[in-house]
């Protein structure tokens, strides 16, 4: 899986993580799928009129924990949540 960190947002296949503080950070599902002429977010329980994500409050520390494996950004190993 490949990961791309842009200032503070990390770009991962299916989830999107923009930090603006603690407080503040989203994360972003965006596997959609077409259905029935309409846009569906898959796996997501917030999803606005048009079907896409309107974000999850998550912060930085558990986005890396859940879906990068605890590793961070720039570290030697982070080949999962660091890009080139």
């Amino acid at each position: 899986m490949s990961a791309y960190c842009i200032g503070n947002t990390i770009i991962l296949s299916h989830v999107r993580f923009i930090g603006h503080g603690e407080s503040n950070s989203k994360m972003y599902h965006s596997d959609v799928i077409r259905f029935n002429g309409h846009y569906q977010t898959l796996e997501c329980d917030r999803m606005d009129v048009s079907g896409l994500c309107s974000g999850h409050n998550i912060s930085r520390k558990e986005f890396l924990e859940r879906y990068c494996g605890g590793i961070t950004p720039g570290a030697k190993r982070a080949k999962a949540c660091y890009g080139v």
